[in-house]
């Protein structure tokens, strides 16, 4: 793996590239935390797979919900860079790899992944709601990690349920003496996000419910308010966070460096590509 800097000064976030390729990894444990079932992964292929950043996303393939057939890429060598796509149908989605540690008994790599549970739940929900252990998925990624923003002074997290995790990777990595703060756009109170963050073995961190409305999200940062020792980190459902865009890019001129802004999912939209625009209106250039 590489490591490059960016540019930021306080803001200044580490960008590491991996080796990216196909595994395939064994289901050791499983646990429901909250609203989430935390599926503990490990396998021998992933000697040199990491992840150091925690808005890392790794490509996860599933079976196929109704036939439990596994369709998924497969590496392009054994040491190689690559991955040969499948010729079916697969059920791959995002998420954010959690707890990479190194089992002290087989001495494999291990982590978790969090699937939130929820209705019409799609192929990772309805796989995690009947996985055994001893179950094998496919990891594709990830392709590279960005650090947190280790010397900023506070950062602001800007959430709903599906970035939860990667959040906590925030409190997690961040040092003790920054200020973490969350805003929970979540439905049912706060009680259970504040249960699944501490559950993370992290320190407490405030959380705050944004007001209704489509511009709830803008209008609880407005309110929480930026200064020019904040780093803002905000995911979720994609519609909800243009107005937030729009107000750091727009009506505060916040600099590029000093948030990172991603949508998770769009509502009304399948398998939603994270690398699309947030706001068609007005791409990054």
């Amino acid at each position: 793996m590489t490591a490059t800097q960016l540019p930021g000064d306080r803001f200044t976030r580490v960008r590491t590239a991996h080796r990216f390729t196909a595994r395939r990894v064994t289901v050791i444990d499983l646990i429901e935390i909250e609203r989430f079932t935390r599926v503990t992964l490990s396998s021998d292929e992933l000697g040199d797979w990491a992840s150091t950043g925690p808005e890392d996303h790794a490509r996860v393939f599933f079976p196929d919900p109704e036939t439990g057939e596994l369709t998924a890429p497969a590496p392009a060598g054994p040491h190689e860079s690559g991955i040969v796509r499948p010729a079916g149908v697969a059920f791959g989605r995002d998420f954010t790899p959690l707890n990479v540690r190194t089992s002290p008994g087989s001495g494999h790599r291990v982590f978790d992944l969090d699937i939130l549970r929820h209705p019409g739940p799609g192929p990772a929900a309805r796989w995690a709601d009947r996985a055994e252990l001893g179950d094998e998925i496919v990891i594709v990624g990830p392709r590279g990690s960005l650090s947190v923003a280790s010397r900023a002074p506070r950062v602001l997290c800007v959430v709903d349920e599906t970035a939860l995790p990667a959040a906590s990777r925030w409190i997690a990595d961040m040092p003790s003496s920054a200020r973490i703060e969350i805003i929970a756009d979540v439905v049912g109170g706060l009680d259970w996000v504040r249960a699944y963050l501490a559950a993370q073995g992290g320190r407490d961190v405030p959380v705050a419910a944004p007001p209704p409305g489509s511009d709830g999200l803008a209008a609880a940062v407005r309110e929480a308010g930026i200064d020019d020792g904040t780093y803002v980190f905000a995911a979720g459902e994609a519609t909800r966070l243009v107005p937030l865009r729009r107000l750091l890019r727009g009506e505060l001129e916040v600099p590029r460096q000093q948030y990172a802004i991603t949508g998770y999912w769009k509502r009304g939209a399948a398998a939603f590509d994270h690398h699309a625009p947030l706001d068609p209106a007005d791409p990054e250039v």
